[in-house]
C-alpha cells in the first residue's frame, strides 16, 4: 500500500480533480459517506443511546465533517455540528455541504470561544460519540487558541467514542509529531492513501485503530510514489520454492562475526536465527578470548572458527573468505581498536552482501568509515537503531527521531546501501531512494538481542542469493510475524528474543498461507 505526504496528498487530490474531472465534491462526498458508515459499524447506538457531536474546522476536512453529519441525520440520528468559522469562511465543496446541513435544519453551532462549548458540556452531560475534522494532515504549527482549547476540552470527556477523520487533529501527517495537543482518538478514517503521520510515533499512538478507505482515485496512483506500507500479501509472493532435490551447500553458506567477552549471546542468537531462515550451513567467528565460550552457546550443527588477525592464520581467512554467500557482522561485537581493521579488510576484500549490524555500525561512525561503504560494489545493508542511526550521521538521536524519513534518506545517501532504521515504525530505504514502512508495533519486542535476530535473518536469506533489498524487507515483515506469535504464546511482557527465533517457522508458514493476489477491498484495515 503506497504512503503519501500530506502534499503528495493534495497533489493526488488536484491531478484528480484536473486531469480526471473528479471534481473535489465527489471525493468528499465518498469520504464523508464511508466516514458515516464506518461510525455506524464500530458503534450501532450511535445517535441513539448517544449524541453525535460532529467538530468541523477548516478547509477539505470539515467539509469531509459536514457529509458524515449530513448522512447520520439522514438516518434519524442524533448530530450536532460545532464549527470553527460562519458560513462565509467555506469554500467550494465544504460550503455547498455547510448550506446543505443549513437548509436541512441541523444543529449547527459557531463555536466563537471555548466557552461556547463547556456550556454545552454542563447543560448536556452524555453520553456522546465524537467526531473530530477540525484539522487535517497539512497542520505544520502547534495549536492554539481555540483549536487547542477544543482539543483539550474532548480529551478531558475521556470520551471512547471518537472518531478522527483522516488524522487526528494535532497530529503532524508527515512526521507524527504532536503539535501542542491532539485528539486521543479511538480509531481513524484515512482517506485515499496512509500518511507518514499514522505511522511514526508519538502521534501513531493518538489514532486508535486505522482504516483506509477508497474515495476513487485513479488506481495508476496506487503504484505511484515511492513511501509503501509493507503488507502481508505482497510480502508472501517474495517467498520462493526451495529446490526439493538440493542439499546444504544449494542453500548457502553465511558468516557471522561478533560477540566479546559478556556479549557473545548476541551473535549466537544472530546465528541461530540465521539458521531458522534456511540457511544451508552457518558459521561463527569471535575473538579469541571469548571463543571457548562460543562453542558452549552455538548448537552442535553451527561452525565456529576463532578470529586471527595476524600471521598465516589471517591469510588463510581471507582466502576462504570470498567461499561464504553472505556476511553479518557487529552483534555484540565491541569497540577494540582490532575491529576497526576487521571491518576495513572486510570492507574491502569481502565480494558478497554484507549486513553491518550494531558495534560495527559504531565503528563506522566513530572512524568516519563511510567511504568504505560507497566503494564496495557488492551490496550492503546497514541496521541501525536510533541511536546507532545518530553516530552514523554525527548528530544525536533527538534529530533522527524528530524526523525519520530525513535521517534514513541521509544515511543511505552517505553509505550507498540500503539502510534499515529499527522502532515501532521500522524504515527500510534502498540506495535507489525506495521507502518501505514496517507498522507492527509490539512492545515485546523492545527487547535485548531482538536487534541481533533480525540481523541473522537479513544475512540467511542474502545467503540464499535473495536480492538485498527484498530480503530486508522479507526479513523485517517475518521477523514482526514471529514477534506477534511469541506474544501470543508468551505475553508481550514475558517474550525474549529467542521466543521470536522460535516462531521464525511459525511465521514462514503463516505468509506461506496468505493469497498472492491483492485484495480489491474499498476498506483495509491497517492495524
Amino acid at each position: 500500500m503506497r504512503i503519501c505526504s500530506s502534499a503528495e496528498m493534495r497533489q493526488l487530490d488536484s491531478i484528480a480533480e484536473n486531469e480526471y474531472g473528479i471534481e473535489a465534491s465527489i471525493l468528499m462526498e465518498n469520504a464523508g459517506r464511508a466516514g458515516a458508515q464506518i461510525l455506524l459499524e464500530k458503534f450501532p447506538n450511535a445517535g441513539r443511546n448517544t449524541e453525535i457531536l460532529v467538530f468541523a474546522g477548516k478547509g477539505n476536512n470539515a467539509g469531509d465533517a459536514f457529509v458524515v453529519a449530513r448522512r447520520l441525520l439522514c438516518l434519524e440520528r442524533k448530530v450536532r455540528v460545532f464549527h470553527f468559522q460562519e458560513e462565509a469562511g467555506y469554500r467550494g465543496a465544504a460550503l455547498k455541504n455547510f448550506e446543505i446541513l443549513r437548509k436541512m435544519k441541523a444543529k449547527l453551532t459557531h463555536l466563537e470561544a471555548i466557552s461556547d462549548l463547556q456550556q454545552f458540556f454542563q447543560s448536556s452531560p452524555g453520553p456522546f460519540t465524537i467526531v473530530d475534522g477540525i484539522l487535517g494532515t497539512g497542520l505544520k504549527s502547534p495549536l492554539e487558541g481555540l483549536f487547542y482549547d477544543v482539543v483539550e476540552t474532548i480529551n478531558s470527556l475521556n470520551c471512547h467514542e471518537v472518531i478522527a477523520l483522516d488524522i487526528p487533529t494535532g497530529v503532524s501527517g508527515d512526521t507524527g509529531a504532536i503539535l501542542g495537543n491532539s485528539i486521543l482518538a479511538t480509531f481513524t478514517i484515512s482517506f485515499g492513501f496512509p500518511k507518514l503521520g499514522h505511522f511514526l510515533p508519538p502521534g501513531a499512538a493518538r489514532r486508535g485503530d486505522l482504516l483506509n478507505v477508497d474515495i476513487s482515485l485513479p488506481p495508476r496512483f496506487r503504484k505511484e510514489g515511492d513511501k509503501f506500507l509493507l503488507m502481508k500479501n505482497p510480502m508472501s509472493a517474495l517467498l520462493k520454492e526451495r529446490d526439493r532435490y538440493g542439499h546444504k551447500n544449494s542453500f548457502g553458506h553465511t558468516l557471522l562475526i561478533g560477540g566479546s567477552p559478556g556479549r557473545i549471546g548476541a551473535i549466537a542468537m544472530a546465528a541461530r536465527a540465521c539458521q531458522k531462515m534456511g540457511t544451508g550451513l552457518v558459521t561463527v567467528a569471535t575473538w579469541r578470548d571469548c571463543f571457548e565460550t562460543l562453542l558452549n552457546k552455538i548448537p552442535n550443527e553451527t561452525m565456529a572458527v576463532p578470529l586471527h588477525l595476524e600471521g598465516e592464520e589471517y591469510e588463510g581467512y581471507k582466502e576462504t573468505l570470498p567461499l561464504y554467500s553472505s556476511v553479518v557482522i557487529g552483534p555484540g561485537l565491541g569497540l577494540r581498536p582490532e575491529g576497526k581493521h576487521l571491518l576495513e579488510e572486510l570492507l574491502a576484500t569481502y565480494p558478497g552482501p554484507i549486513i553491518i549490524d550494531a558495534d560495527a555500525l559504531n565503528l563506522i561512525g566513530d572512524h568516519k568509515l563511510h567511504s568504505h561503504l560507497i566503494n564496495r560494489r557488492a551490496p550492503t545493508v546497514l541496521t541501525p537503531h536510533p541511536g546507532e542511526m545518530a553516530r552514523l550521521l554525527d548528530t544525536d538521536k533527538e534529530t533522527v527521531l524528530e524526523n525519520p524519513i530525513q535521517a534514513i534518506r541521509r544515511a543511505v545517501s552517505m553509505t550507498h546501501s540500503t539502510v534499515l532504521l529499527k522502532g515501532a515504525a521500522t524504515l527500510i530505504c534502498s540506495p535507489e531512494d525506495q521507502l518501505y514502512l514496517n507498522h507492527y508495533p509490539n512492545d515485546g519486542m523492545a527487547t535485548a538481542g531482538s536487534g541481533d535476530v533480525l540481523a541473522g535473518m537479513i544475512g540467511g536469506l542474502l545467503g540464499q542469493k535473495m536480492e538485498p533489498f527484498q530480503a530486508t524487507l522479507l526479513s523485517v515483515y517475518l521477523h514482526s510475524l514471529a514477534g506477534d506469535f511469541a506474544a501470543r504464546t508468551y505475553g508481550h511482557r514475558s517474550m525474549t528474543a529467542p521466543d521470536i527465533t522460535e516462531n521464525i517457522g511459525n511465521a514462514f508458514k503463516d505468509l506461506k498461507s496468505a493469497e498472492l493476489s491483492i485484495p480489491l477491498e474499498s476498506r483495509i484495515p491497517l492495524l
